[in-house]
């Protein structure tokens, strides 16, 4: 991912598309947090980090290159059984992708 501005209007959309699954805080603008949203779907806690492509991934190693920086942070925060993080990715086309970092 570039060291550019956080994508606002993608944060939107996934805020959106992941407001179906549960419950979702938008934490993009809060600084220290290492994600742009938190979704709690029942039981659990997932960390979400957003962001834009110029490709479309067809597997998911793919995505460890332009995306190491979102991965390393993501990372970082423990995994357990509460607790899930993700990458949501949009292609220019406007077409996501979900990834699980484990």
């Amino acid at each position: 991912m570039t060291s550019g501005p956080r994508p606002k209007k993608a944060i939107v959309e996934a805020w959106t598309i992941a407001a179906r699954r549960g419950p979702v805080l938008d934490v993009s603008r809060q600084r220290g947090f290492l994600c742009d949203l938190l979704l709690f779907p029942g039981t659990r806690v997932v960390f979400i980090r957003v962001g834009r492509s110029r490709t479309h991934a067809c597997e998911p190693c793919e995505i460890e290159r332009p995306f190491r920086g979102a991965i390393r942070e993501l990372r970082a925060v423990p995994q357990d059984a509460a607790t899930c993080r993700e990458i949501h990715i949009i292609a220019p086309w406007g077409a996501w992708q979900y990834f699980r970092i484990d």
